[in-house]
């Protein structure tokens, strides 16, 4: 059978057997083509779930080991002699995405050679440079969302493993990651505005600069508070910093060395890392570290995120240098699914790079670093949301990307999501016929390639979607009841602004760490948790008529405001509380 590994038809065949290597191969605006062909689809290695977190943990080790021969390699080429705190702020978010993308790649193309069934497949030979990612974003967008950069690292691994017969192809593709420039991309006026309050908070004494709040998921309005508590003047924006450009430079690479056991993934990691580690983190080092300590403050004490690690290549730059010279680097909860999944890659890197983790109400049992602090980004959904009692049914509903990315338990690819996606045709269809017409489904803001209106409109056709502007805290006013799908801050926001609300997911896709199962657990019994869709349907078809009578009897009020406790703590007293916590870190730093 002729392997198809992307959606990118470029690579198909269409006149043999196929066999689809995911189903992420078979977009749904696609289907007038794949659906004449004879074809399978090669069953996911992480659909099994077992298996799934036995692999998250034996790569979370790997990326420890190679975190710190990065360490090492980086130093040694720029000149430097950085900790191993420093590099895990910088290079951390890229690295172990990439070692846990690339795992999954690898073990598909093992798979597929595993099934004895393939008999060819088509890859392209890119320029090396043609794939080569400027930066962690950069990265991070073509490995979930391009099926041309997929195509290519699927053809470098069946490459390097040399066990499916391949013929290359030419194609001219016009994606390149690394031409992507990033900067400010608002309008005129406003990068105007933002280019004069940046030149103005260079002039502001170091004194009434001391904790510096970046991407804090405080409104503006909030930021300005705290910042005035703090007696400091307020930054409106965080700095804008342009990425160098700069050409890659292959005797550079070629001076990464690992010391790799003789297992394959391994040896064709340690080679992958030196065709994919960004440009700036190699060649535009040098460039991107100056222009990131021009940029912020210069002599900060305390620096404040909620989740700038990721996507803010200056802020790393920036926070890891001053890291290094005694500032203390505190972080904020930034999501839902953090205290009660069962894994996170991203809440682990975040609880590890941080001197004080503020948590929504949850501690840690490994890291000793969380503390509790009220969940100020809350404030917005406790102040503005509103029930409409003769309003509709909200179906709030998440679209995850079609590729594995950062692991975490919730559904992993396209088979992952498909399921997903069925659970919630399941919940509509053992919704009474009154309860369908007064249903709202709210599809999510990024398609990511699902087609998610096509999909609905083909199998619930009388059923009304919406995908627009209009944000969550807008449509629950016109709601009387929601019902969230999945485990992250919307259920949350509900639950604090006290809001009717019916939770289902399928507890195999989002796994719960065992200190969270009792609050689950007392959900569950009042009926506001549910394991099936049609649990769930069979719960709004009973309270729909009058969601706040049920919602305000006593019991679920009660589990509730417990779960809240653990889980999203809020305070009317909040400033109060935030102004002495950073006093204290700001006097205890000195």
């Amino acid at each position: 059978m002729f392997l198809i590994t992307t959606a990118d038809q470029r690579f198909w065949k269409t006149d043999e057997q196929v066999l689809f290597l995911g189903e992420w191969c078979k977009l749904f605006s696609q289907r007038s083509v794949w659906e004449k062909l004879s074809y399978e689809v090669l069953p996911y290695h992480w659909d099994d779930r077992k298996t799934l977190y036995k692999d998250y943990l034996y790569l979370d080790k790997l990326y420890e080991q190679i975190l710190f021969q990065m360490k090492d390699n980086l130093n040694k080429l720029h000149g430097v002699n950085y900790s191993l705190r420093y590099w895990r702020i910088v290079i951390g978010p890229w690295l172990y995405w990439f070692i846990q993308i690339l795992y999954d790649r690898y073990k598909s193309i093992q798979k597929a050679i595993e099934s004895r069934k393939v008999t060819n497949t088509f890859i392209c030979r890119y320029d090396e440079a043609k794939w080569l990612p400027r930066d962690f974003p950069c990265f991070r967008n073509c490995s979930i969302n391009d099926d041309d950069y997929n195509q290519y690292i699927y053809g470098l691994i069946i490459e390097y493993t040399s066990k499916i017969h391949h013929e290359f192809i030419g194609v001219n593709g016009e994606n390149n990651p690394s031409e992507e420039v990033k900067g400010i991309e608002n309008h005129f006026v406003l990068r105007k505005f933002k280019k004069i309050i940046e030149v103005c908070g260079k002039i502001i004494p170091d004194h009434l600069n001391r904790v510096v709040l970046i991407s804090s998921f405080l409104s503006t309005l909030d930021r300005i508070k705290v910042q005035l508590s703090l007696k400091q003047i307020p930054h409106l924006f965080s700095p804008d910093v342009l990425v160098p450009v700069i050409e890659m430079n292959m005797d550079a690479r070629e001076g990464l060395l690992f010391n790799l056991p003789e297992v394959e993934f391994e040896r064709l990691l340690g080679k992958m890392i030196r065709k994919q580690i960004p440009l700036i983190y190699i060649e535009g080092y040098a460039q991107m570290n100056e222009r990131s300590l021009r940029a912020y403050p210069k002599k900060p004490e305390v620096i404040f995120t909620a989740n700038a690690y990721y996507s803010n290549e200056a802020f790393k730059f920036w926070a890891g240098y001053n890291v290094e010279r005694g500032a203390k680097l505190v972080g904020t909860q930034h999501g839902g699914h953090y205290g009660t999944g069962l894994w996170s890659s991203l809440e682990k890197h975040e609880l590890q790079i941080c001197d004080i983790y503020y948590t929504w109400g949850w501690k840690s049992d490994i890291y000793k670093n969380t503390k509790v602090l009220a969940a100020a980004k809350l404030n917005k959904a406790k102040r503005n949301i509103r029930q409409k009692k003769d309003g509709r049914v909200l179906l709030v509903l998440a679209a995850l990307p079609r590729y594995s990315y950062h692991m975490y338990s919730a559904p992993v690819a396209a088979s992952g999501i498909l399921s997903y996606i069925n659970d919630q045709y399941r919940f509509v269809r053992a919704l009474s016929k009154e309860n369908q017409q007064l249903l709202l489904v709210r599809l999510f803001g990024d398609d990511r390639g699902w087609s998610q209106r096509e999909r609905w409109n083909s199998e619930l056709p009388g059923i009304e979607c919406y995908q627009g502007d209009k944000s969550i805290i807008e449509q629950t006013k016109e709601s009387r009841l929601i019902v969230c799908t999945y485990n992250a801050t919307t259920y949350l926001e509900m639950f604090v602004a006290n809001f009717p609300t019916v939770i289902f997911w399928n507890h195999n896709h989002w796994e719960l760490r065992p200190s969270a199962h009792p609050y689950f657990e007392e959900l569950r019994r009042v009926g506001i948790f549910h394991d099936t869709p049609e649990s769930a349907a069979g719960m709004v078809n009973e309270i729909c008529h009058n969601p706040m009578s049920w919602w305000n009897q006593s019991e679920i009020q009660q589990a509730k405001d417990i779960f809240c406790d653990h889980f999203a703590r809020t305070s009317d007293e909040w400033l109060d509380e935030w102004k002495k916590e950073l006093n204290r870190v700001l006097i205890n730093s000195n």
